[in-house]
């Protein structure tokens, strides 16, 4: 026999063989997949509005060499978003309050990002929210633009 007809023989042989692990294996990934999928289902269902996007954007930086200037624009509007949620005009307009609840806020998410990051990381994560949580624009922006609390939304948070 040639090497072309050992090499045939030997796939013959060899095709049942690998269709039962391929088969193996796809059920064995796609479980996987699923159980990775529901974990993150879960993971996501815990999180308050813009918590997810905030935690992605601080891992992001955490482990990238960037400074906070870097940040893409829409990225630190998920952050300044996450850090305004919950302000409200009947919590007051100063520029105090909105600070002390946006750094309120920051160390949430930093309490959520430790989970993903190492204590040099989460450094950088602290050190990169007080400049977000502490911009004047961004501070004054978030006081503009207070909206008065609902009813129906009075508990949330």
């Amino acid at each position: 026999m040639n090497d072309s007809n050992m090499m045939g023989a030997g796939l013959k042989n060899a095709a049942p063989q690998d269709s039962t692990n391929k088969e193996t294996k796809i059920k064995t990934t796609r479980s996987a997949i699923g159980a990775k999928a529901q974990t993150i289902l879960d993971f996501l269902r815990c999180c308050t509005p813009y918590e997810a996007d905030s935690i992605r954007v601080m891992v992001g930086y955490a482990t990238g060499k960037g400074e906070t200037e870097t940040i893409e624009p829409t990225d630190l509007l998920a952050v300044n978003r996450f850090l305004n949620h919950g302000l409200t005009k009947e919590s007051g307009t100063s520029n105090e309050t909105v600070m002390r609840h946006r750094q309120e806020r920051a160390q949430k998410l930093m309490e959520a990002v430790k989970e993903f990051v190492n204590i040099g990381q989460l450094c950088r994560v602290s050190v990169a929210l007080m400049k977000i949580s502490s911009d004047f624009k961004a501070v004054d922006d978030a006081r503009q633009h207070l909206q008065s609390q609902s009813p129906n939304t009075a508990n949330r948070n």
